[in-house]
């Protein structure tokens, strides 16, 4: 596994398991708003079609939708997350998505999905309401919560995502670091390039990796000899967290430092390439 993997595998996909749905989300129409809700109301499949609804309800779903912002099942949440990315209902829409984005940090696919519709919101018809209810989540304890807020108003073109992002590279939460350095680099923010190549010696491994991959996004092929050092030393780190504890103790530097997260030389091969694309 690699950083850029990693953001590629994110996102609600909920058919892979049930292709019938799939195709019931592709050619659904609002005539079918009605059914799919009675189904969502008798506890059938309820994360799908919330996110079919999303796509092909009327504004006024968005209430419907909203309404099981709180349920139990954590498929469920993601599927009104991503549904109400969907549909056109701003001022039903935002509070809930705000509600999720600053739940609980152990729903990370749920505020990950909510931060990625709050930026469909922002961009489908640009409103500072959105980006100031955002900002206010700047001001959350979770670290993440607020890594994730920095990640839609910077997708939104705000400095102030970029700024919160850049400072937040030196978190004291890992996860929290690498969240922001992976947004770094997938917008590819040149004024990043200084916190990021920080991170190359940072003490998680996990952001280690998602350095590389950032400074690959960042500085281009002028990168290329700083990222193959950097690889170099975070290999020789990797190895040396390893053999300071037994093997049965392993887990618990994975949890702590990111071992084995990412593989560093996949990482350093996809960093090379995404480089040499980019030119200097």
């Amino acid at each position: 596994m690699t950083p850029a993997e990693t953001l590629g595998a994110r996102g609600y996909a909920p058919f892979c398991a049930i292709s019938v749905l799939g195709t019931i989300h592709q050619l659904a129409d609002a005539s079918h708003s009605k059914d799919m809700a009675d189904l969502v109301t008798a506890g059938r499949w309820r994360g799908e079609l919330l996110f079919t609804l999303g796509k092909i309800g009327p504004p006024r779903y968005a209430n419907f939708i909203g309404k099981y912002r709180d349920d139990p099942d954590e498929q469920v949440r993601t599927g009104v997350a991503a549904g109400l990315g969907l549909i056109d209902n701003e001022p039903v829409a935002v509070p809930v998505l705000i509600h999720l984005l600053a739940g609980n940090d152990k729903d990370f696919p749920v505020k990950w999905e909510a931060a990625r519709s709050l930026v469909a919101v922002a961009k489908r018809r640009p409103s500072e309401g959105v980006r100031r209810r955002v900002v206010e989540l700047l001001r959350e304890p979770s670290g993440m919560t607020v890594v994730l807020a920095a990640r839609v108003l910077a997708a939104t073109g705000d400095a102030r995502g970029f700024e919160k992002l850049r400072e937040l590279t030196s978190h004291a939460e890992r996860r929290v670091r690498e969240e922001a350095v992976l947004a770094l680099g997938e917008f590819a923010d040149a004024a990043a390039r200084e916190a990021v190549t920080r991170r190359l010696k940072d003490d998680s491994v996990a952001v280690r990796a998602s350095a590389l991959y950032a400074l690959a996004r960042i500085g281009g092929a002028q990168a290329v000899s700083t990222l193959r050092q950097a690889t170099v030393e975070a290999l020789a780190y990797e190895r040396q967290l390893r053999a300071r504890v037994a093997p049965d103790k392993q887990e618990a530097i994975k949890e702590q430092y990111g071992v084995g997260d990412y593989d560093l030389r996949e990482t350093l091969q996809e960093a090379m390439a995404l480089a040499q694309a980019k030119g200097h």
